[in-house]
């Protein structure tokens, strides 16, 4: 087994950052290399240690589905989760909490059933491309304000629903749809100056 991890400072506090790293739903969501198909039995209590959950995703670059069990093997309140993955090259996913001045370290650990280093180090790459994504998930989590509190309804409710391809097409829409706003305004300052 080899081990990767990747750590984060993050303004936010132990409790909110537990109650988003033990919702499995969302931390998959929150990948940028795959969607969740289904996970069963559906998520929305509280986890619990031995916990097994069916998970299908998608892969975004090969298209594969997969189903994987899962399992919480480990679960320290406010600490630490860690699911034990029945199949695959990655055998378990760990996030760790510590608490620090001004908010918490948070820490997501792979372990992997590999030795290909070109595999380890792509590996590493997804794990810190991931765990920014989970970082910037929860700083909006905190629902300090009215537009965080907006923008986790956004995430939730909309944004973490779409599949990676569905969430793709929609940036490309919105640029385009920044660039012909620019490009009008740009035509109409031009027209009221000539």
């Amino acid at each position: 087994m080899h081990s990767i991890s990747s750590s984060i400072l993050l303004p936010v506090s132990l409790a909110a950052a537990f109650q988003v790293i033990t919702d499995l739903k969302t931390i998959i969501r929150l990948s940028p290399f795959f969607s969740l198909k289904s996970i069963e039995p559906s998520s929305g209590r509280v986890a619990q240690i031995g916990e097994r959950l069916i998970l299908t995703i998608e892969y975004y670059a090969t298209k594969n589905i997969e189903t994987h069990a899962i399992e919480i093997d480990r679960l320290e309140t406010n600490r630490l989760i860690s699911y034990a993955i029945g199949s695959g090259v990655i055998r378990t996913i760990r996030y760790g909490l510590e608490p620090v001045s001004g908010g918490i370290q948070l820490t997501q650990t792979f372990e992997l059933d590999a030795e290909n280093e070109s595999l380890i180090k792509g590996t590493q790459d997804e794990l810190d491309v991931w765990l920014r994504s989970v970082g910037n998930y929860l700083k909006i989590s905190e629902r300090n304000s009215l537009s965080k509190q907006f923008q986790k309804w956004f995430m939730d409710s909309v944004w973490l629903k779409l599949t990676i391809s569905e969430r793709t097409i929609a940036l490309i829409m919105v640029k385009i749809s920044v660039l012909e706003l620019v490009l009008l305004l740009i035509l109409v300052l031009i027209w009221n100056t000539g």
